[in-house]
């Protein structure tokens, strides 16, 4: 297998989940790019909110090839571990894998090292496991253990970039992104700095705290459990003026910093704002509404009806050309999965290859009964109706939510005033800190 050229599945596969990452999110910046080496051994150490889609996207903002270490789970099948090794996916092994995890883990590592030595590039998850939480958990040794390994085998400076994944909302599409790469750490310079030690812990811990903070400064961090939703209520719910997403994100990181000192300084006042946000949220999971809708005392839906009216013939035409596609990664996995963590993975992959199979299948179809080119314009009609069809959903869907408001505050006005009260309450506190 190459390791600096590009190899045709790896090629084919970036392509086709670059067009599906730019379609499934709104808005996506990179930021830091300056900040990777160039032509020397990187490995990418990231948070890991997303399952799948994470490696993706940070492969997706490169401009090499990259290698990504996954649980060897999905190597089980040996057709789909060749597919998945041709992609430069390389397993890596638990305990709960069989007795001979280590020794297996040991061929992964030497393969990681020859990577690293030709100035490859790899992505690691020091988390170990996914979370869309906003909030890092304890890092696991295994990157510093690569790091070492690689450093010993090559004559190169084994350089760490931490990697913030910014979501706005990891189940849903139409979400923002930021990848924001941060400043490089010089792991080679770190292990020659401690010479001799006598067991890895004192090797690895100083590079492992340099991780830890190279990723928090790149990433939103709630770091008190008991006031995570507080946190997520005043950075995501509360509304605000819409700006580019590195201006979002400087003020969320340092609104983040400023909720963290206040929740440890004012116990009494943090317990009221908890108190508050937890009303709002009951009240919306109750009668299916959202915090922003608290900001008036009625919401207005004249230009709603008019657009869902005017927009309802092409959504349908939409609608119905990516019904098949749309439909299949909802009823044959995950009606039967669980964990909701997979959600968003499932249908930005396969919903995204599943659209564009289709669409071609269409378009073939439709090339066998017509001339000229009307195949080509069909099928950039699925692709501009299958996007107006989602957003016609969603618009429907804030029609509904304001349906459901007005009727909540004629039904219960005491308690929508008194919310309403709590959200300008708190989108004065926010602000102000």
């Amino acid at each position: 297998m190459r390791i600096k050229n590009w190899t045709l599945p790896y090629a084919l596969v970036y392509v086709l989940v670059w067009f599906t990452k730019q379609g499934y999110f709104t808005r996506v910046f990179r930021k830091g790019l300056s900040n990777i080496p160039k032509n020397k051994p990187v490995i990418f150490a990231a948070n890991h909110q997303n399952s799948l889609i994470d490696p993706i996207v940070i492969a997706t903002t490169n401009r090499y090839p990259v290698f990504f270490l996954t649980k060897s789970d999905v190597f089980k099948n040996p057709l789909i571990a060749k597919i998945l090794f041709s992609l430069n996916m390389l397993p890596i092994y638990r305990e709960r894998d069989g007795a001979d995890f280590k020794e297996k883990n040991v061929a992964i590592f030497n393969r990681c090292s020859e990577i690293l030595s030709r100035n490859g590039r790899i992505i690691i998850f020091p988390e170990g496991s996914h979370n869309t939480q906003n909030k890092l958990r304890s890092l696991k040794k295994g990157i510093a253990r690569i790091a070492a390994q690689a450093n010993n085998e090559t004559q190169e400076d084994i350089w760490i970039v931490p990697v913030g994944l910014n979501y706005s909302n990891t189940r849903n599409k139409s979400a923002d992104l930021l990848v924001s790469y941060g400043k490089a750490i010089n792991a080679s310079e770190i292990f020659q700095s401690k010479g001799e030690v006598k067991n890895e812990n004192e090797l690895f811990l100083p590079l492992m705290e340099k991780i830890e903070v190279g990723l928090r400064n790149e990433m939103l961090d709630y770091s008190h459990p008991d006031f995570y939703e507080v946190y997520e209520f005043l950075l995501n719910k509360v509304r605000r003026k819409r700006t580019s997403l590195i201006t979002k994100f400087n003020w969320n990181k340092e609104k983040n910093n400023r909720l963290t000192r206040f929740f440890e300084e004012n116990t009494t006042e943090s317990e009221k704002i908890k108190a508050q946000v937890e009303e709002i949220n009951s009240a919306c999971d109750e009668f299916e509404l959202r915090p922003y809708l608290f900001q008036k005392q009625s919401q207005s839906i004249g230009l709603y009806v008019l657009g869902l009216v005017l927009g309802f013939p092409f959504a349908l035409y939409g609608f119905i050309n990516s019904f098949i596609p749309a439909i299949i990664p909802q009823k044959l996995i995950l009606d039967n999965i669980k964990d909701r963590q997979y959600d968003s993975s499932i249908n930005m992959v396969l919903g995204g290859f599943l659209m564009f199979f289709f669409w071609c299948v269409q378009s073939f179809v439709v090339s066998l009964f017509t001339d000229s080119y009307l195949w080509f314009w069909y099928f950039i009609s699925c692709v501009i109706s299958r996007w107006f069809s989602y957003e016609y959903h969603i618009f429907y869907l804030r029609f509904r939510g304001k349906i459901n408001y007005n009727r909540f505050v004629q039904k219960f006005p005491e308690r929508a005033n008194l919310l309403q009260n709590y959200y300008s309450e708190l989108k004065l506190f926010i602000t102000k800190l």
